[in-house]
């Protein structure tokens, strides 16, 4: 299971690189992709077919269901120990934002605000916890699962970085993030706890 997971996800890396490419051309032909609601959904629709598609095929292969990676029964772990680690997560940010006099939380909608509280939280742990670092754990113990997912987690962020020309500066914090995300999932049992504490990680940001 641990070499098909690895499969998988290097065949999506090459794919997510490919969606960046052509996103880059579509700017250039069509201005509506650029920003807004057309990058908003061609970079969800993207996701469900490059990420979703894979993780549930990896899903499948592992034996696991939808609803057991979900868990809805466990709803007081997942909303304990992800909003608790979210919060000490989010609590960087509050600190921040404070002290440089910036609002506490997001004052208008923007279509990359909702990418940013929505889709990312839902979708990124779906692929990232729910199949890829559980898929490790079948075979071997949760600290290597979630330190070599959270690697995985940081490179999935790379081909943007890269696009975006933001430099790798980030990798550091996203490593680190995802590890704690990685953990309330697995305390709580449910990949919802991660994307609780993801949200709100990204809520204050």
């Amino acid at each position: 299971m641990t070499l098909v997971t690895y499969l998988v996800f290097g065949a999506l890396i090459v794919a997510w690189t490919a969606a960046w490419i052509i996103k880059e051309h579509l700017d250039v032909y069509n201005p509506w992709y650029a920003a807004g609601v057309g990058s908003f959904f061609y970079w969800t629709a993207a996701k469900l077919l490059l990420w979703i598609l894979p993780a549930a095929a990896l899903l499948r292969l592992s034996g696991r269901s939808l609803w057991s990676v979900l868990n809805l029964r466990n709803w007081r772990a997942w909303l304990a120990w992800g909003g608790g680690l979210g919060m000490l997560l989010g609590a960087t940010g509050i600190i921040a934002n404070y002290w440089e006099g910036k609002p506490l939380f997001p004052t208008e909608f923007s279509w990359p605000l909702v990418n940013v509280l929505v889709t990312a939280p839902l979708l990124e742990e779906f692929l990232m916890r729910g199949a890829v670092m559980e898929n490790l754990a079948m075979e071997q113990p949760f600290w290597k699962a979630n330190l070599v997912s959270s690697l995985m987690f940081v490179l999935l962020h790379v081909p943007g970085w890269l696009f975006m020309e933001a430099g790798l500066g980030g990798a550091l914090p996203v490593f680190l993030i995802s590890i704690v995300l990685g953990l309330a999932a697995h305390r709580s049992r449910s990949v919802l706890g991660g994307v609780i504490a993801h949200f709100l990680n990204n809520l204050f940001a």
